[in-house]
């Protein structure tokens, strides 16, 4: 620890605050993330990532208000899941769709790989990734023109309902099928069947919280009159986390973090100013490193419980204590927080996330500023939890005490706060953008016809294959998924050497033929594009095949 933190000083002080960059996923836990938010700010810098590629935040202004528990979901009429693989995610949750379905509700997907979930749904719609929140756009729209939302909900739910119905009377849906991947006739079909189908659950997926026109969800549930109905409403998955103020009090250099938007990593990548990063789990090999952007950085700090490929790449490594060998709050999307207590020690070497902020922000004589430590050291979870709840208006109520001594069964739900909950009244509606596609988007679409998407193993490869050698022939991880029909305008068979092209630059891979992608997609199971937004332009074509042949014979594909 005091040789990385002499590392990070020199890079600071020859190349600024903005050196140090930091990513987090789940492996490194809750603690790690709202950790590394507290650090850097104190040091003077808003790069810190989560394992989507976005910049790190708390919700602005948390969930307007707890969603519907799933068991209320048989009591739909019609469930749409957006870019959610809740079947191989969350199978527990998925139970409860099929349960409904089962019962004669219609279950509608919509991604853009042909997922579990896609496999077991009623109808199924691909579109282009990480363009959720648009569908939604373009079904209110849809809805608005054909007169199929609810007046008496617009008219009790909306500030300004005019002028929000007239943002969609204004935005133009030229360019939608260029934008989402499907077609107008599609989409109006499915927007029918919503407006007659009420009430319907729409459940969103992790990645779109993190993308614009997000809240359109909440806006199209409202002014259908879905919301409040038994059955009806919209379920964020994973998106339920309150606001918390990890930054409160923390002093230091925060007056450029607090005015400085969080940059996004390709303008990280585009300043070249990166010496140092410090990063969880897998994090440099997944969404930080596929186009180039920790490649001759002098300092490569992992804090993981495998040794995965960042290991491999790292200069130093800090071990982590594993999920069942610490404790900690974790929240759920009906609005339940609970308190996760440890099953098992960890080894004295292994850290928790707040361990690792707390011993490094000692050596910058930052300690008043994580003062959550125990007599030999440690961090104290219980007191920095605590402090924690007390600093968000949506948990203030709580006690940690009556979250450590729930009885099994019974559940404590946020906001804990005196008066009516959030949501309750009116609220601002999302009001409609000028269109859906920008200008520029064909262009592009010219140069890249296909999108490159994150691809999933099932099999774990890229971890498990370091403790079962003999998983490492199940899946290549340098393996990128092609629609067979693609494949075989370009001349690809399975296996071959190819080149991803992008914007940001290019990935090699070998060539793994699958119907899971469309013929329009292409996944890798490495990463994404440097800034982390599934669906960047790609074109993809045989090493020792120039990319204006690829791109002639592309024109022949159809969607």
């Amino acid at each position: 620890m005091d040789l990385l933190a002499e590392r990070l000083r020199q890079a600071r002080e020859k190349h600024g605050p903005d050196s140090l960059l930091i990513g987090c996923d789940l492996e490194g836990g809750l603690d790690f993330h709202l950790g590394a938010m507290r650090f850097a700010h104190l040091w003077g810098t808003s790069q810190v990532f989560g394992s989507l590629g976005q910049p790190l935040d708390s919700w602005a202004s948390g969930l307007d208000g707890p969603a519907a528990p799933c068991s209320d979901w048989v009591h739909s009429r019609c469930l749409l899941l957006v870019e959610t693989d809740l079947a191989a995610t969350h199978p527990v949750a998925f139970a409860w769709v099929q349960e409904a379905q089962r019962r004669g509700a219609q279950v509608v997907a919509a991604d853009a790989l042909f997922t579990a979930t896609l496999a077991k749904a009623d109808q199924t719609v691909r579109i282009k990734p990480g363009q959720g929140n648009l569908l939604g756009l373009a079904l209110t729209k849809i809805i608005l023109a054909e007169g199929g939302q609810s007046a008496q909900a617009v008219e009790a739910g909306f500030k300004d309902a005019a002028g929000w119905a007239a943002s969609f009377e204004q935005m133009s849906l030229e360019g939608v099928e260029v934008a989402l991947g499907i077609s107008l006739e599609e989409l109006q079909h499915l927007a029918r069947l919503l407006a007659r189908s009420g009430p319907v659950t729409v459940i969103t997926g992790r990645s779109l919280a993190n993308l614009q026109h997000h809240r359109i969800w909440r806006t199209l549930a409202t002014a259908m009159g879905w919301t409040g109905q038994r059955g009806g409403g919209w379920y964020p998955v994973e998106a339920g986390t309150p606001p918390f103020a990890v930054r409160a009090d923390a002093g230091g250099e925060k007056s450029k973090a607090k005015s400085e938007a969080s940059p996004t990593l390709a303008e990280v990548r585009a300043r070249g100013n990166l010496q140092a990063v410090i990063c969880s789990g897998n994090s440099l090999s997944e969404y930080l490193a596929p186009f180039g952007l920790a490649e001759d950085i002098g300092v490569v700090a992992h804090f993981g419980s495998f040794p995965n490929a960042t290991w491999e790449r790292a200069s130093m490594t800090f071990p982590a204590a594993l999920w069942a060998e610490r404790d900690g709050l974790a929240f759920s999307n009906d609005g339940a927080v609970q308190w996760g207590a440890k099953i098992v020690e960890p080894p004295a070497e292994c850290r928790s996330g707040l361990d690792f902020w707390m011993e490094l922000a000692r050596r910058f004589g930052w300690e008043a500023h994580f003062p959550w430590a125990t007599e030999d050291g440690r961090g104290d979870r219980a007191a920095f939890y605590g402090w924690l709840m007390a600093q968000s208006s949506c948990t203030a109520g709580l006690q940690l005490n009556q979250l450590q001594s729930v009885q099994p069964g019974s559940q404590i739900f946020w906001p804990a706060i005196e008066g009516a909950l959030p949501g309750a009244g009116k609220f601002a509606p999302h009001a409609a953008p000028v269109a859906l596609a920008s200008g520029s988007q064909a262009a592009v679409t010219a140069d890249y016809p296909l999108a490159l998407q994150m691809a999933r193993s099932s099999c774990r490869s890229g971890d498990a294959s370091r403790f079962w050698p003999w998983t490492e022939s199940l899946a290549r991880e340098d393996a990128v998924q092609i629609n067979p029909e693609t494949a075989l305008l370009l001349g690809i068979e399975n296996g071959d050497e190819v080149v991803i092209d992008t914007p940001q630059g290019a990935l090699p891979a070998r060539a793994n033929l699958s119907r899971v992608v469309p013929r329009w997609l292409v996944a890798s199971y490495k990463g994404m594009n440097g800034d982390g937004v599934n669906g960047v332009p790609a074109l993809v074509h045989k090493i020792d095949q120039l990319p204006d042949e690829a791109r002639t014979l592309l024109k022949n594909l159809t969607p």
